[in-house]
């Protein structure tokens, strides 16, 4: 291995540091999980290996399709109920406004550019990966990318204008599935957010590695040679020169904050005093430290995502397709090379031959126009053997391995034993079994939805709106998964509607509804254009239609008419009538004047009765003082 700078000393005791807890955890994974993962996918790919054999006088290869059969078929259900509708996720905010950066147009917009780089292709093989090993897990890459497209540019100085390739850079935020084979994960941890760190294990081809030293992503350091890498895993790279391969360990999680100093003398980590940061360390081959960097994201969370197809309480790793239908599967392997071992004693001939009465050197072989030489009568030297016939009870064994198969993955498609169980034969049977069965898919999508689907869409639109804020704005999306029913759960669905379809009469509304529901349930090619044709009226039915609305019109404009014609009579009966009445109230009127006076006259005649009985005395006291005052006058005089 090539000497490094002692100025990457630091560093080494960075990789050390690193190696040893993520050989750990590697040791940890290949002891309890890769045997069985390595069995799992060649029971899928159907590759015989002689290790699988289940007794050792066994002779045929052969590997029953049943586990196959229920790992594709569930996982396409996912892949239907997840992206069988258009709008396969909906984003929402708290705001109302209905410029270009509402949730509408993010949505919209988010959704063309996952779609752009592969979300569907990565999220199969990420199902695929569940359904085999039992976790999914995915990584959200951030990659800077040039899109280039043809233009016509003018020729300077002249009409003519040529084609061009024009770049534009742009953001890309994707997923790449990670295999269970190339992922590492404390081994106390039961999510990626609880753990110490996590780390990828994976081989590259060196001239990568040497462009991404050049674009400045690494370190400019020596990179070592894969070949004195001690490594007991395969990764089917398929580079026939080791020098021309690297291996890269990614590690993302907590590390000591002093290992990311460039220093010779670090002294022994120690967990109560030394301070632990989030950061992401790229080592290769296991040597060489090509970059050490706190986390780069400003959610500070791990671009990982995974999800359990079947929760196992307490682990990390869950529950596949595979396994459950392992002894199954072991069990239908069996039963079908036993079958076609005894198949082979049963149907190709065999001899007994008295071998003193064979002449020597003879070679004693069985086929049409052999000719055996005797010393004596053949039917006395030769006798044909058999070793009896196979047995017809194997067929139902193997039906009812099959129908435990499907009890135990759930996969509806395998249920197909009517021998053991009559009752499967039968419609509501049938029925039955369908329910169940979508009951149990319905479960894993739940949890594919919010243990991946969900924080999935949560870190791609953070990354969008830290590296590409002009086009998303920052808000407070809140994602929320449009899943529809898979495949098996349309047939159910479709299978009720055609029911009802019998019982209601074609003229009713609901027939018609029900119609148009069993075609969107449906996958023909043409299922838009008979909606379409269902939703476009008969023309004789809507001129019947468009008569009976016009007599409706007339009738309710004779019925408007008849009211006006009343209400018009009645105001002119109104208007005969009011003269005299206004008459009438006049002279009323009038005498309630009248009254009016009289009674004030009355009033006011009372009033001076009254003031006139109160001045009484004073008069009657000036009547005296006037009749003194002229009795003085007349004595003066005198």
């Amino acid at each position: 291995m090539p000497q490094q700078d002692t100025e990457y000393l630091g560093y080494n005791a960075l990789a050390s540091w690193v190696n040893d807890r993520v050989e750990e955890w590697r040791t940890h994974r290949d002891t309890n999980y890769q045997e069985k993962w390595e069995e799992y996918y060649r029971l899928w790919r159907g590759v015989y290996d002689p290790g699988d054999r289940t007794r050792d006088s066994e002779n045929s290869k052969l590997i029953s399709p049943a586990l196959q059969q229920a790992i594709e078929a569930t996982v396409a259900e996912i892949e239907e109920a997840t992206f069988g509708s258009e709008q396969w996720f909906d984003l929402r905010d708290d705001m109302l406004d209905q410029t270009p950066g509402d949730a509408s147009y993010v949505r919209k917009l988010l959704k063309e550019d996952l779609e752009k780089e592969g979300i569907k292709d990565a999220m199969a093989e990420i199902f695929l990966n569940a359904a085999l090993y039992g976790t999914g897990i995915g990584k959200i890459l951030v990659e800077e990318k040039t899109e280039r497209y043809p233009i016509e540019q003018p020729i300077p100085g002249t009409m003519a204008t040529q084609r061009v390739v024009q770049e534009v850079p742009y953001i890309c935020v994707k997923v790449e599935p990670v295999s269970p084979m190339e992922f590492l994960i404390d081994p106390v941890a039961t999510t990626i957010k609880d753990a110490l760190g996590i780390a990828t294990e994976m081989i590259k081809p060196r001239y990568s590695i040497v462009e991404a030293i050049k674009d400045g992503i690494y370190d400019d350091v020596p990179i070592g040679s894969y070949s004195d890498i001690d490594s007991d895993y395969d990764f089917e790279s398929g580079v026939e020169e080791e020098d021309d391969q690297v291996k890269i360990t990614e590690y993302w999680g907590r590390i000591p904050k002093k290992f990311m100093k460039k220093s010779e003398d670090f002294g022994e980590f120690d967990y109560d005093d030394d301070e632990l940061v989030e950061a992401v360390v790229t080592i290769a081959n296991d040597s060489t430290v090509l970059r050490v960097i706190e986390n780069p994201f400003m959610m500070k969370d791990r671009p990982f995502i995974n999800y359990q197809h079947d929760r196992v309480p307490g682990k990390f790793w869950g529950r596949g397709v595979a396994e459950k239908g392992y002894n199954m599967q072991k069990a239908l392997d069996a039963e079908l090379r036993s079958r076609i071992d005894a198949l082979a004693l049963t149907t190709h001939p065999m001899m007994g031959i008295d071998a003193t009465r064979i002449p020597r050197g003879a070679k004693l072989e069985v086929k049409p126009g052999k000719t055996i030489l005797t010393n004596g009568d053949p039917a006395t030297v030769l006798r044909p053997m058999n070793f009896g016939q196979l047995q017809a009870h194997t067929f139902t064994e193997s039906a009812e391995l099959e129908r435990m198969l499907s009890m135990a993955t759930g996969a509806f498609d395998n249920a197909t034993s009517t021998a053991s169980i009559p009752r499967n034969n039968t419609a509501s049977g049938m029925s039955m079994m369908q329910a169940a069965s979508i009951k149990r898919q319905k479960r894993t999508l739940m949890n594919f939805q919010n243990n991946f689907l969900i924080p999935m869409l949560e870190k791609i639109i953070n990354r969008k709106i830290q590296f590409d804020p002009q086009r998303y704005p920052v808000m407070d999306y809140k994602f929320i998964p449009q899943s529809t029913m898979g495949i098996m759960a349309k047939e159910l669905e479709m299978t009720q509607m055609v029911q009802l379809l019998s019982v209601i009469p074609p003229d009713s509304p609901a027939h018609k509804a029900l119609v148009a529901g069993v075609l969107e349930a449906s996958s023909l090619p043409s299922r838009d254009e008979l909606l379409q044709m269902l939703m476009q009226q008969d023309p004789q039915a809507a001129q019947i239609q468009q008569i009976t609305m016009q007599l409706q019109m007339q009738k309710a404009q004779a019925d408007i008419a008849e009211v006006q014609a009343k209400a018009q009579k009645y105001m002119a009966e109104a208007a005969e009538k009011m003269p005299n009445d206004m008459k009438a109230q006049e002279k009323l009127l009038d005498m309630q004047k009248k009254m009016l006076d009289m009674q004030k006259q009355a009033a006011d005649i009372e009033n001076v009765k009254s003031e006139t009985i109160r001045n009484i005395p004073e008069i009657e006291h000036l009547k005296s003082e006037t009749i003194l005052n002229l009795a003085n006058a007349r004595r003066g005089n005198v």
